[in-house]
């Protein structure tokens, strides 16, 4: 098991037969400059492992897409400090007793408010760890990568960009970004948000698209989120003013942010989502 001190993480390549990960460093190897558009995975909150990560995100998602839009692709996954409490697994909650979850409610959803604002701090130092990767793509490569996010590792991404922004002036190939239930203020792309920067990067071109998919009956977003944050989430209601394209999933996904582990009465998460999914892929030139 690989583990992670504050604000640190990793980017891992896969291997040929897509069963092997391999420890990419920081350097110019040109690995990516030629062909298609890479695939970077960003995880979310309560991935303990590069191996949960890729069993529980990155297979399902390639399953769905299939070889033919991930075939002689490189693909990435940035693996990061996630866990939200160091003696609590939010999984094994949600299979819990009733007893159990109330205890739970009582003694540590007060202190939700302090672990959301460690993990964001988290979130935001380990885009220091990616930025290196995004200068060389944005420095070395002829398209820009696919970057798929789920929860909070769209701020991942978010501070990456503003990050690279500041190292830059400029964005010239940002790539597509594909942005799950996003755990981000739902106005940290308007004008006045944090990340004001994203819709101007992504500016709608075929080289430089995003999409946000919300859900409103997001289980994590309308309850841990929203009592910590006093205030809605990008994944649960998407950006209040259109600045950047998003898609309400709600009728299809219901509970969006668990993959299998929460409300798994609904049936896999990525099962539930695999016929918009291709369809958003094929809108994207995924």
């Amino acid at each position: 098991m690989l583990s992670f001190g504050r604000g640190e993480g990793a980017i891992f390549r896969l291997g040929q037969n897509r069963s092997v990960l391999e420890l990419v460093p920081f350097v110019k190897h040109g690995a990516h400059t030629q062909g298609r558009a890479p695939l970077l995975f960003i995880h979310g909150i309560e991935f303990a492992t590069p191996e949960e990560t890729l069993s529980d995100l990155v297979w399902p998602m390639l399953d769905i897409l299939g070889p033919q839009r991930t075939a002689d692709r490189e693909i990435y996954v940035f693996v990061w400090n996630s866990l939200l409490t160091n003696n609590i697994a939010l999984s094994d909650l949600f299979e819990a007793s009733m007893l159990d979850r109330l205890r739970f409610a009582f003694s540590e959803l007060p202190k939700c408010r302090s672990y959301l604002r460690d993990v964001e701090r988290r979130a935001r130092e380990a885009a220091h760890c990616l930025l290196p990767f995004a200068l060389e793509w944005s420095s070395e490569s002829r398209v820009g990568p696919t970057v798929i996010t789920h929860s909070m590792g769209s701020l991942v991404w978010a501070e990456t960009l503003k990050l690279l922004v500041e190292a830059t002036d400029v964005v010239a190939k940002p790539g597509i970004w594909w942005s799950l239930q996003p755990a981000m203020h739902r106005r940290a792309f308007t004008e006045e948000g944090e990340y004001n920067i994203v819709p101007k990067i992504y500016t709608g071109s075929d080289s430089s698209r995003a999409v946000v998919w919300y859900s409103r009956l997001d289980l994590i977003l309308s309850t841990i989120y929203f009592l910590s944050k006093r205030g809605f989430a990008l994944g649960q209601y998407g950006c209040p003013v259109g600045r950047i394209p998003q898609r309400d999933v709600t009728s299809w996904v219901k509970e969006a942010h668990g993959m299998r582990h929460i409300r798994s009465s609904l049936g896999d998460f990525f099962e539930r989502i695999k016929p918009i999914l291709t369809e958003e892929a094929d809108l994207y030139g995924i």
